[in-house]
Order: C-alpha cells, then sequence, then structure tokens
C-alpha cells in the first residue's frame, strides 16, 4: 500500500483535516434546524422533515463534507504511522482501514438522508420516509465500529514511538471501549446513554490528533531541513 512521502505540501497540512471534521461536525448541529427531541435523523419524522427539506438538504451536505474530512485524517494518521514505524507493521494498514470504513459509513448515512429529504419534496410516504430513517441510524450507529482499528493502531503506535504525546496515545487506546460502547448506543440499546458521550470523544479526539500530528509532521520537516537544529542544546 502507497503512503505519501514526507515533505510533500498537502500531506504536511492534511492532519488538519481532524479540526475540519470537528468545526464541520458542530456547525452542521449548530447552524440548522434540529428536530424536536433533537433527533438526528430528521427522517425519522416526516412531517417536521416536510417543513424542513431545504434546511436539512443543507445539513446533510455539510455532514457530508466533515466524513470526507475524516476519511483525510485517516489518510493522514495511517501515513504518520508508517513514517514512525518498521515497513513490515501492519498497523497503519490498519488504522487506513478503520478511519475509512468509519468515515465511510458516516457519507453514506449522509446520502440516506439526502434522499429522504428528496423522497419528501416528491411527496413520499410517510413510511417509506421512516424507513429511510432507521436506514441511516443503523448507518450512524455501526460508523463507530470500524474506528476500533484506527484507535487501536495509533495508540499503540503513539505509545511505541512517541508519535504523539503519551497523553493522548493512552486517551486514543480508550477509544477502543467507547467505539464499540457507541456502536451499541442505538434507540432503545442498553448503552443508548452513551451516544452522545461517544460523539464528544470522536470530536475531541480528531481535534486533539490531527492538530498533533500536524505539529509532529512539521517538527520533523524542520528537523530534516535543517539538521544542526536537533543538536541545539
Amino acid at each position: 500500500m502507497h503512503y505519501p512521502t514526507s515533505g510533500s505540501g498537502w500531506e504536511r497540512y492534511l492532519p488538519l483535516s481532524g479540526a475540519a471534521f470537528t468545526t464541520l461536525t458542530v456547525a452542521a448541529a449548530a447552524a440548522f434546524p434540529m428536530p424536536p427531541g433533537g433527533d438526528v435523523t430528521a427522517a425519522s419524522q416526516p412531517t417536521w422533515l416536510a417543513a424542513h427539506d431545504n434546511a436539512i438538504i443543507g445539513q446533510t451536505y455539510l455532514r457530508a463534507i466533515a466524513a470526507l474530512a475524516f476519511i483525510a485524517l485517516a489518510v493522514a494518521a495511517a501515513a504518520a504511522c508508517r513514517r514512525a514505524l518498521p515497513a513490515r507493521s501492519s498497523l497503519p494498514t490498519a488504522a487506513l482501514i478503520g478511519g475509512a470504513f468509519t468515515g465511510g459509513l458516516l457519507l453514506a448515512s449522509q446520502a440516506v438522508a439526502l434522499a429522504a429529504a428528496l423522497f419528501v419534496q416528491d411527496d413520499g410516504s410517510a413510511d417509506a420516509t421512516r424507513a429511510l430513517g432507521t436506514l441511516q441510524n443503523g448507518l450512524l450507529d455501526l460508523s463507530s465500529l470500524p474506528a476500533v482499528l484506527l484507535f487501536a493502531a495509533v495508540g499503540v503506535t503513539a505509545l511505541q514511538t512517541g508519535l504523539l504525546p503519551r497523553w493522548l496515545g493512552i486517551l486514543t487506546l480508550l477509544g477502543v471501549p467507547f467505539a464499540i460502547l457507541d456502536a451499541a448506543s442505538y434507540d432503545g440499546g442498553p448503552f443508548e446513554a452513551v451516544g452522545f458521550i461517544g460523539l464528544l470523544y470522536f470530536l475531541g479526539w480528531a481535534l486533539l490528533t490531527g492538530v498533533q500530528l500536524y505539529l509532529h509532521h512539521r517538527t520533523n520537516t524542520a528537523t530534516e531541513v535543517h539538521p544542526e537544529a536537533a543538536l541545539t542544546p
């Protein structure tokens, strides 16, 4: 599997996609109306969706861009792991697969949300709209599960190599049980209350990890360009 080489311009700033994911996700929640009860999937309430269809379409596109930003963060994290680990390590591949699948499921959930909003614009039936809402809920619930690979791979790499500060490496490993519990936080499930906490964890982790990877890459690049800096006491 090919990873970009150290020093390429786009790779230098790619980790900041973590901050973009967090910012866009928060903006999508704050700048657009939410269904009564705070349900993430507007399609679960067809009458309300029909009255706010254009706003929900705009929100869907913003959340879709956020999902792409999460995939970009996974690419950046995998590339950073590849540079830090021996070539034979499978951890970078695990990080890439886990993050890409999580972002892909988030993106798919927004495609379903868009389909539901367009469906009600065409006077689609309430039952079919609710079915789309149920499908979107399922995709959102499962989206956290592949992140187990991402958190485990990045956390282990951080503790082994110092890729991230030790506290952030430990916090990343804590994401493994968080992701599993978050996947079981569906409505009526045993861990329903964990859903909001899981969302906050994902947002905080993406922001912190993205910034730290950016700083780590910038420091390493500066050392490569000016090796005497590494010898300065």
